[in-house]
């Protein structure tokens, strides 16, 4: 069962009582987040999600409201001493924006940052486990957009 947070819902500017866009979905004990804008990680905080289960961040474009938060996750990530790989998804700019700010600001974090660098114009599979399939779908925004599918897979029937 997918199990869906929404963190933040506003757009462009935060106020006192509309967060930035982002939305974490719990599955089989794995979180995955879509955007991060700022203030995330403090609504994180306030609905007790769990840090260390945050596998993959999903980008669907460069709008500062959709990733300005990823900067002081990240960090926040590294000094609650996580030690798993975190992949971020997203359009091929993400890592040109992130790289310059990790050399800077989150030296010697204690885990790797992997980039999966998409393509939002295209309908393409962006990330599959045994459990999981997730697609990216191309969306009609100012600047190359996107959303993401999540498929579940069908399981093997358990009979005895």
């Amino acid at each position: 069962m997918l199990d869906v947070c929404l963190l933040g819902t506003g757009g462009m500017m935060p106020l006192p009582y509309r967060w930035l866009t982002s939305l974490m979905a719990r599955y089989n004990g794995k979180s995955i987040m879509i955007d991060c804008g700022e203030g995330t990680q403090v609504q994180m905080r306030r609905m007790r999600i769990k840090f260390s289960r945050l596998n993959h961040i999903f980008i669907s474009h460069l709008h500062g409201d959709h990733c300005f938060g990823l900067p002081g996750l990240i960090s926040t990530l590294g000094m609650l001493g996580r030690n798993g790989e975190l992949v971020i998804h997203g359009p091929k700019e993400i890592e040109s924006y992130m790289r310059p700010v990790l050399d800077i600001f989150c030296k010697g974090l204690p885990y790797e940052i992997r980039f999966n660098l998409i393509d939002p114009t295209t309908h393409s599979l962006v990330m599959e486990d045994r459990s999981l399939s997730v697609y990216s779908i191309p969306l009609k925004h100012r600047i190359p957009c996107c959303g993401y599918l999540f498929a579940e897979k069908a399981k093997e029937a358990h009979i005895i």
